[in-house]
């Protein structure tokens, strides 16, 4: 399944690509460049192709897939709390990562232009940035507390 699901995904693109080779004038080092990437591609899909789903019987013989497999049961509940947990952390990681490269992206551009020229909005995005930025710390480090406020409102919701 997941072979059908990368042919659609990266076929598309190989199409593409080969058709940019041949249409656009281009170096030829690139165009060997872009040749040996269809071939290896090309190389690749028939070699997954031909063992992964043609002769699938050897390679379920060479792995011993079929033989003294006994059927293992995996427990994949997660308890209502540290599910919660997981998730707030989650988000806090994602705020953090969003706002962090946006933090020093306005330093910067704040420390590189003259101190004469208008810094109001500069100074705002900093000033942004670094709230959500410490907001963001505060939700991944107090995660006990933010769930305890989430399902608080819950039941009284």
């Amino acid at each position: 399944m997941w072979l059908i699901i990368n042919l659609f995904i990266s076929l598309p693109n190989m199409i593409y690509n080969l058709i940019a080779l041949f249409t656009t004038p281009a170096s030829e080092m690139n165009v060997t460049i872009g040749i040996l990437n269809a071939v290896f591609v090309s190389v690749i899909y028939f070699l997954i192709f031909q063992f992964l789903i043609l002769r699938s019987h050897r390679t379920i013989d060479f792995l011993k897939l079929d033989k003294a497999f006994e059927g293992i049961r995996v427990n994949l509940a997660i308890p209502y709390n540290r599910l919660l947990k997981i998730v707030i952390l989650l988000i806090g990681g994602a705020l953090l990562v969003n706002a962090i490269p946006n933090l020093v992206e306005n330093i910067y551009l704040y420390l590189e232009d003259d101190l004469l020229s208008s810094q109001s909005l500069k100074t705002i995005n900093i000033i942004i940035y670094s709230t959500l930025t410490l907001i963001s710390l505060l939700i991944m480090t107090n995660t006990n507390v933010v769930r305890r406020y989430i399902t608080k409102k819950q039941a009284v919701g």
